[in-house]
């Protein structure tokens, strides 16, 4: 048997890598303190799974769902952009229920890429764009992302690429670095984007993942963005609904259409009781202070992190947004020989940067939507490993997220 020849070009997928690992080193009997995945420790708010449970004896509930999905969901979706980002939505037109933002942004790489086609990727970046365009056939075309802003150089694409060039992803607040920006790198980005004809896409996973009110702007409060945008949001972290699956792409009618023509392809609907329910988490976090206690939580978590690191020598601060600490890894080692040093001598299980891209491969993700008891045991195992080894901060510079 001969598999694709797409199947060639893909990278081992990281967290399915780091669940394999995780399994193989638990089997041998050791205890891992595991701080590599996003998945957030808290559950969803109590009112949205009573919804869960009403809706899900209801029988009605248990037909096939619509394509469009639940007009509640989208009605409160229009009415949460509204009171969260001054964005004006059409329900009926701008706005599609998703399994997923990993799911959906694969999708809409088949919509909107023809084989050969290029798409602008970030490097380091969450893995499924790259995967999304390669399996629509399409050709990345890496920007890289350096310290210390890691933002891409539009001016560093080279024109005969920009001209060719269909969609563009981005992702801020970003993961893997924790990188934040303000409108006025949007509107930057708006410009090449019109400039080349690129349709500009914003994987806004974390916009309320934040722990300043300003650092997390939607590209569609820019004026004009509309034209040739797309959002993805997201409830699995902001709404600790990870397992449940769940997500909405907003933005340009026509955009939204080709996604959607491929989702009617590939799916038969969501759940209606799920979409209920997420209708409901966005009903509760239209109250002011919604998010305050797990942000602040995520928020003294990376505290406590950067601490330890720069009584060590390295000079980080904390994140503006996301649950992410981007780390350089040590004088004289990579950010693979740094993930193996944890594992080996701590039993701290992290995300090597590579699996992110080459840019970053000098770099390991710590995440911290893990409880405070996990963070401590893997501060004092590394201060142990650390002392003993006599590891060194990194030689260089910037290590900032801003």
């Amino acid at each position: 048997m001969k598999h694709s020849e797409k199947l060639k070009h893909l990278p081992p997928y990281l967290f399915a890598q780091l669940d394999q690992l995780i399994h193989e080193k638990s089997a041998q009997g050791q205890d891992l303190i595991v701080l590599s995945k996003s998945d957030p420790d808290r559950p969803a708010h109590p009112n949205v799974v009573v919804v869960l449970r009403e809706q899900a004896v209801e029988p009605l509930n248990h037909h096939y769902p619509d394509f469009d999905g639940l007009k509640l969901l989208r009605e409160q979706t229009a009415s949460w952009y509204q009171t969260q980002h001054g964005v004006t939505l059409d329900p009926e037109h701008e706005i599609l229920p998703l399994m997923g933002s990993k799911e959906g942004i694969v999708h809409f790489c088949q919509a909107w890429l023809d084989p050969g086609d290029i798409a602008l990727v970030p490097d380091p970046a969450f893995p499924s764009y790259r995967t999304g365009v390669i399996l629509a056939g399409g050709k990345p075309h890496l920007m890289p992302l350096r310290e210390p802003d890691y933002l891409p150089d539009f001016r560093e694409i080279p024109t005969d690429v920009a001209r060719q060039a269909k969609l563009m992803f981005l992702n801020y607040p970003n993961n893997p670095t924790a990188v934040t920006v303000s409108p006025g790198f949007w509107q930057e980005a708006l410009e090449f984007a019109r400039d080349f004809d690129i349709i500009l896409v914003n994987d806004h996973a974390y916009a309320m993942t934040k722990f300043d009110p300003d650092v997390a702007p939607s590209v569609l409060s820019v004026p004009g963005s509309r034209e040739r945008s797309l959002e993805f949001f997201t409830f699995s972290k902001a709404y600790h609904m990870a397992g449940w699956r769940l997500a909405v792409a907003v933005g340009n009618a026509e955009i939204v259409r080709g996604l959607k023509v491929i989702e009617t392809h590939v799916n038969a609907g969501i759940f209606n009781p799920i979409q209920y329910a997420g209708a409901e988490a966005l009903r509760l976090s239209t109250k002011p202070h919604f998010f305050m206690a797990e942000n602040q939580a995520y928020k003294q978590r990376l505290m406590h992190l950067v601490e330890f690191f720069n009584s060590w020598g390295w000079k980080l601060k904390v994140p503006k947004a996301t649950v992410y600490l981007w780390v350089p890894a040590p004088a004289d080692m990579d950010g693979d020989e740094f993930t193996r040093f944890l594992l080996d001598e701590g039993n701290v299980v992290v995300a090597p940067g590579s699996g992110f891209g080459e840019e970053g491969k000098n770099h390991v993700r710590f995440c911290v939507t893990y409880a405070d008891e996990t963070i401590d045991q893997a501060l004092k195992a590394m201060d142990t490993a650390f002392k003993k080894t006599g590891v060194k901060a990194p030689y260089s510079p910037h290590h900032a997220a801003r």
